[in-house]
């Protein structure tokens, strides 16, 4: 049975095609950057249909991504949602030239305030997500690495998993409740992964392998 069948009305899947990393990251000692950076790609699985969050890699490389982790093809995806406008996370966008492309709406304001032409282009077929964007999943809009960077939320055996892009770059820093060097707000930043941390209790963050709260010992008293 392939991944996108079998699911009860109500039911919803995940799984990661891509576990992240930073160029830098300050909680490993690095003072500069050592590496490419990588985004966490999320591949949700619900009755309306497969949603890709935050494609991470070239075009050319995500029909093997999906192959490998998924056994998939890029036209299997119906919606494609970017959490935020940094180019790592929406660098693959192209490769699904049939999908519904989705952003929250103050991010796309944001973007198309500060991006350059073909930045443009792709804006002008992203459509605003909404409070709900394919049925069971949440938006929710928390600024602070960007003014409008949006994290999708749902139900799954019981808890709330959270696909937050970069409001949490990593579970460390999640646990340290400190957003990335180039935050736009970092009160809000902070701010931010406060509410994560009383909502969900699973977290995907934007550049690390997804992580309970509870284990992080950052939920809510």
């Amino acid at each position: 049975m392939g991944f996108g069948h079998g699911l009860s009305p109500d039911q919803i899947e995940w799984t990661l095609l891509t576990i992240g990393h930073l160029s830098m990251n300050k909680f490993w000692g690095e003072t500069e950057r050592v590496r490419a950076p990588l985004c966490t790609t999320t591949l949700i699985h619900t009755r309306a249909g497969l949603v890709l969050v935050d494609p991470g890699v070239e075009p050319a490389s995500m029909p093997q991504l999906l192959h490998d982790g998924a056994g998939l093809r890029p036209e299997d995806i119906r919606y494609v949602f970017v959490t935020h406008s940094h180019g790592d996370h929406w660098v693959g966008l192209e490769a699904f030239p049939h999908a519904t492309w989705l952003m929250g709406e103050p991010e796309i304001r944001y973007w198309r305030s500060r991006g350059g032409e073909r930045e443009r282009a792709l804006l002008d077929r992203i459509r605003p997500a909404g409070d709900e964007p394919v049925p069971g999943l949440r938006a929710v809009h928390l600024p602070g690495h960007t003014p409008g960077i949006t994290s999708l939320l749902f139900s799954w055996r019981g808890q709330t998993v959270a696909v937050v892009g970069d409001t949490v770059m990593t579970a460390a820093h999640f646990g340290a409740r400190e957003g990335h060097i180039n935050s736009t707000d970092e009160d809000q930043a902070r701010a931010a992964i406060d509410r994560l941390a009383r909502e969900a209790d699973v977290i995907v963050p934007g550049h690390d392998n997804a992580f309970a709260v509870a284990w992080t010992g950052g939920g809510a008293e």
